[in-house]
C-alpha cells in the first residue's frame, strides 16, 4: 500500500472518489482546479506517507488535504469566495467545520457518515469499542448542527455528507489517475504539493499550540480548583483535621520506635512466681494503687469497624480571633479538640475480660481529646468502658464505667495519679486512679495484641456522686468554655450547651447557675463577697484552684476553659469543682510559656487568659485567705519534696515492668522521667508528644516548691504566663 508500490494504485482508486467530490463541492466552478488539487493532494499524501503518525485515519487526512489545496489554490488565482447562500458556500461552510473538529469526532464522522464505513470497521480504525465509535460520530454530528445553526440551519448533514464522494468521469479519471500512478520520490514537488505539506506544518504546529494552552489552561484551571479547595477546607476545617490526623500517623514512619508493639505482661511462665492479684471486691480495692490490672478488649470485626469515629462537619475556624483555641463543635456530641476537628465516638459492643471477671456484652467508644489524636501512630488509644450500657446491671465492684488513659503525653505515667491524689489531699473530691494492661483482641486484625499500660481513671458520674454526696442524683456539669458563668440571660437554653449537664437536674438547681452568673455579672464587689459563699464552696474552690496552681496545670481551668467538672451538692446547693485529665499536669504542658516559666507561674495571677470569675474570686478576702492557706499547708505536707519523690518511687517501682513490656521507647523515657538526674540542654522543644524533651517531673516539683514558697513570702511576684509556647 506504500506510494510507489504496486497495491499504491488500489489505495488511491479506493480514496478517489472522495478526494474528487470533495475538491468538486468546494471548487465547482474550475474543473483543472479540481484536476490540479486532486492529483497535487495525492503527491503530497504520497511524500508524507512516512511521517504519518500509525493512527492517521487516511480518509481525514486526504478530506483536510482537499480543503487546504482548495483554500491554497484559491488564492493563487485570486478567485473571489463563493456566496455564503450559494451550494459552493454551504458545502464550504460545511466541510470547512468538518476539517477544523476535534480530530477524534472528525475521524468518526468521516469514517461513519462520508466514507460510510461499517461500525466494526470504523470501531477497529479508531482503535475503540463499537458504541464508543457510535457515541463519537452522533457527538461529531452534534457538534456540526451547531456549528452550521447561522450558515445551513436545515441542512440534512448524514445525507450531505454521504454524497461527498462522487464518481469521475472517463476523461478526469483517466488523466488525473495516471499522474497519480505515476508517482515515484524522485517525482518534481509541485507549488502547490509543497503548499498543502507546508499547510500541515502549520496545522501540526496549531495544534501543538493549542495542546500547550489546554494543557497551562486546564493546569491554570486545577491550580485555581486546588487553590480554592485548600482555602474552602482550610475555612471549614477539614484541613485542619486531615493535618492533625496525619502528622500523628506519620509519626510512626519517622519515629518506628513509637509504634514498637507492646509484649505480654505479666510473662506468661508456669514457674512464674507472681500470681495475678484476685478480683476488686470494692472501689477501694479497684482503686488502690497497690498493683497494675489486666484487661482484654475482644471484638468481632464488625464491632471493631463499629467503634470507628463519625466523621461530622469541623468547626472553621480551630483558633478564634482573641487566639484561644474552639473547644465546642454544635455538631459534634462531645466538646473538646475531637469534636472541633469533626470526630464523633460511636459505641460498640465487645466483650471485657478484667481481672479474671468476665464481662460478655460491654459499651465501649474512644474517649478523649488530644490523647486521642496524638495517639493516632499505633494501636493505643484511649477507651471509655459502660459495662451496663448493653446489659443492665453489671458493674466492677459497683463500679459501671471505666476510663482507659493511655497516657501518651505522660512518660512517668504519673501525672493524673499524682495530680488526683494530691486535690484529694487539699480536700477536693478528685477521681480514684489505678493501673491496667490492656490487650486487644480482633480476629483477623488482632490477635490478643497487647496495647501497654493505662492509668484508670475513676468517672465522674453517678457512682462517684453517691460517693462524694451521698446521693446519685447531683446535678453534673462539664464545662467548656473561657467566660465561666458568663451570664447570658435567663432561659437555661442559652447556657446547656456551654456547660454540658452529664446527669438530671431540677429546674431550681438549673436556676441556681443561672442566679450565679447574674451575680457575677450585676453584683458590684461587696455584695458579690457577702453572696458569693452562697452559690460557691469557697474552701473546696480554694484547693481545687491551689491544686491547679501547684502543678501549673494548664490544659484545663488555667488555660483553655476545659477538663474539669462541676457538681452543685445536694445538701447546700453550691458548687463543687472536680479536677479532670491532668496527664499534661506538673509543668508538662509545652503550649504555654516554657519549663522554667511554668515551675515559677504566678500564683496570685494563675489563669492565662482574662478570666472574670476567677478575677472576681480573687479579690474576695475570705477566699483569698482560703487559697493561701491552702498553698501553706501543701507546701507543709502533700507538695514537699520528700512526700511526693518518695510516692513516685514507690508507684514507679510498681508500674515499671508493665511499662517495660510496653516498650524499650517508653521504658528509657519513663526512666528519665522519674530521675533525680537532670537531663542537659534545653528543656524545650517540640510542645507534645514523643519529639518533645523528657518531662521531669521531680524536677518541676523541686523548682514549683521553691517558687511559690518565695511568692508567698514575697520575695518574687511570680511569671504571669499567657497562652502560647514561650509566652
Amino acid at each position: 500500500m506504500a506510494p510507489g508500490g504496486p497495491e499504491f494504485p488500489s489505495l488511491v482508486r479506493a480514496f478517489a472518489p472522495l478526494v474528487f467530490g470533495s475538491a468538486s463541492l468546494l471548487a465547482p466552478y474550475k474543473s483543472e482546479v479540481v484536476e490540479r488539487v486532486f492529483v497535487g493532494v495525492f503527491h503530497a499524501f504520497a511524500f508524507q506517507w512516512r511521517r504519518l503518525p500509525r493512527n492517521t485515519v487516511i480518509a481525514s487526512w486526504l478530506l483536510r488535504s482537499t480543503w487546504l489545496a482548495v483554500r491554497w489554490e484559491r488564492r493563487r488565482l485570486k478567485l473571489p469566495m463563493p456566496s455564503r447562500a450559494s451550494a459552493a458556500g454551504v458545502s464550504a461552510a460545511v466541510l470547512g467545520a468538518l476539517v477544523r473538529m476535534r480530530r477524534g469526532l472528525q475521524d468518526a464522522v468521516v469514517l461513519g457518515c462520508v466514507v460510510q464505513a461499517h461500525i466494526p470497521e470504523t470501531a477497529r480504525a479508531l482503535r475503540r469499542q463499537e458504541a464508543r465509535a457510535v457515541a463519537l460520530r452522533d457527538r461529531g454530528l452534534d457538534r456540526l448542527r451547531k456549528a452550521l445553526q447561522t450558515r445551513a440551519p436545515g441542512i440534512d448533514l448524514p445525507k450531505f455528507l454521504a454524497e461527498v464522494p462522487r464518481a469521475m468521469s472517463t476523461e478526469f479519471e483517466c488523466s488525473a489517475l495516471t499522474q497519480v500512478e505515476a508517482w515515484s520520490p524522485r517525482t518534481r514537488k509541485s507549488g502547490l504539493v509543497r503548499g498543502i505539506r507546508r499547510a500541515w506544518r502549520w496545522v501540526a504546529l496549531e495544534r501543538a499550540l493549542r495542546r500547550v494552552v489546554t494543557v497551562a489552561a486546564s493546569g491554570v484551571c486545577l491550580l485555581i480548583l486546588l487553590v480554592v479547595a485548600f482555602v474552602w477546607s482550610l475555612r471549614q476545617g477539614h484541613l485542619t483535621r486531615w493535618f492533625v490526623e496525619q502528622s500523628s500517623r506519620r509519626l510512626a514512619k519517622e519515629m518506628p520506635e513509637v509504634a514498637e508493639p507492646a509484649r505480654p505482661w505479666p510473662p506468661r511462665s508456669p514457674d512464674a512466681s507472681r500470681e495475678s492479684p484476685p478480683p476488686p471486691r470494692s472501689a477501694a480495692e479497684l482503686y488502690g494503687l497497690t498493683n497494675v490490672w489486666t484487661a482484654q478488649f475482644s471484638f468481632t470485626p464488625g464491632q471493631w469497624k463499629a467503634l470507628g469515629p463519625s466523621r461530622v462537619p469541623p468547626i472553621p475556624n480551630l483558633m478564634r480571633p482573641d487566639g484561644m483555641m474552639q473547644l465546642r463543635n454544635p455538631k459534634a456530641r462531645r466538646s473538646g479538640l475531637a469534636g472541633v476537628l469533626g470526630l464523633d465516638f460511636n459505641w460498640a459492643r465487645a466483650h471485657l475480660e478484667f481481672a479474671g471477671v468476665q464481662f460478655s456484652s460491654m459499651g465501649v467508644r474512644y474517649r478523649g481529646n488530644g490523647t486521642y489524636v496524638n495517639s493516632l501512630f499505633g494501636p493505643k488509644q484511649p477507651f471509655k468502658v459502660d459495662l451496663d450500657k448493653f446489659v443492665r446491671g453489671q458493674d466492677m465492684a459497683g463500679i459501671h464505667t471505666l476510663n482507659f488513659v493511655n497516657a501518651i503525653p505522660d512518660n512517668s505515667y504519673l501525672h493524673d495519679v499524682l495530680a488526683q491524689h494530691l486535690f484529694r489531699e487539699l480536700g477536693v473530691p478528685g477521681p480514684r486512679t489505678a493501673y491496667a494492661y490492656l490487650t486487644l483482641d480482633v480476629p483477623g486484625l488482632f490477635e490478643r495484641q497487647p496495647l501497654g499500660l493505662y492509668v484508670l481513671v475513676e468517672n465522674v458520674d453517678a457512682d462517684f456522686a453517691a460517693d462524694r454526696f451521698g446521693s446519685p442524683d447531683v446535678p453534673i456539669f462539664k464545662p467548656v468554655t473561657t467566660q465561666l458563668f458568663e451570664y447570658l440571660g435567663e432561659d437555661w437554653s442559652a447556657y446547656a450547651d456551654i456547660y454540658d449537664l452529664k446527669t438530671r437536674a431540677t429546674p431550681r438547681q438549673l436556676d441556681r447557675l443561672v442566679d450565679f452568673a447574674r451575680l457575677l455579672a450585676q453584683a458590684d464587689d461587696p455584695e458579690f463577697a457577702r453572696r458569693v459563699p452562697d452559690y460557691i464552696d469557697l474552701d473546696e474552690f480554694a484547693g481545687f484552684l491551689a491544686g491547679n496552681v501547684l502543678i501549673s496545670s494548664y490544659d484545663g481551668f488555667l488555660s483553655n476553659g476545659q477538663n474539669f467538672y462541676m457538681c452543685m451538692d445536694p445538701r447546700t446547693g453550691r458548687l463543687v469543682f472536680i479536677p479532670w485529665d491532668h496527664d499534661h499536669g506538673w509543668g508538662e504542658f509545652g503550649y504555654v510559656g516554657t519549663n522554667e516559666r511554668r515551675e515559677r507561674a504566678c500564683i496570685w495571677r494563675p489563669s492565662t487568659y482574662e478570666n472574670r470569675f476567677l478575677d472576681r474570686m480573687l479579690k474576695v478576702e475570705a477566699f483569698r485567705h482560703l487559697y493561701r492557706r491552702h498553698l501553706e499547708r501543701a507546701l507543709e505536707g502533700p507538695f514537699t519534696v520528700d512526700r511526693l519523690y518518695s510516692r513516685i518511687d514507690r508507684i514507679g517501682a510498681i508500674i515499671r515492668p508493665a511499662v517495660a513490656a510496653e516498650s524499650d521507647f517508653r521504658l528509657k523515657r519513663f526512666d528519665l522521667a522519674i530521675s533525680t538526674n537532670w537531663l542537659e540542654g534545653p528543656r524545650d522543644g517540640a510542645p507534645e508528644g514523643p519529639r518533645a524533651p523528657v518531662h521531669q517531673i521531680k524536677r518541676f516539683i523541686a523548682g514549683r516548691a521553691q517558687s511559690i514558697r518565695d511568692q508567698l513570702e514575697g520575695k518574687t511576684q511570680g511569671e504571669i504566663l499567657m497562652r502560647g509556647p514561650g509566652r
